[in-house]
């Protein structure tokens, strides 16, 4: 599997694990709207990385 395929099966696996969380913790009335609001982050984050992987991968991608 190539680094951009497993970037991707990375994205479509993240996507429908955080969909669940955000469904349970919206629907979860004790989470407090600052521990969603941390998920958020740590899901932005999450993507952010994968952002910078693919960005590297094009990077090295072009240079050959």
């Amino acid at each position: 599997m190539s680094a951009t395929a497993a970037l991707q099966e990375e994205i479509l696996t993240r996507t429908k694990l955080h969909t669940e969380m955000v469904r349970r913790l919206i629907n979860d009335p004790t989470v407090q709207p600052v521990e969603l609001a941390g998920f958020l982050e740590d899901v932005a984050n999450a993507y952010l990385s994968i952002s910078e992987e693919l960005s590297q991968i094009v990077k090295a991608a072009e240079e050959r």
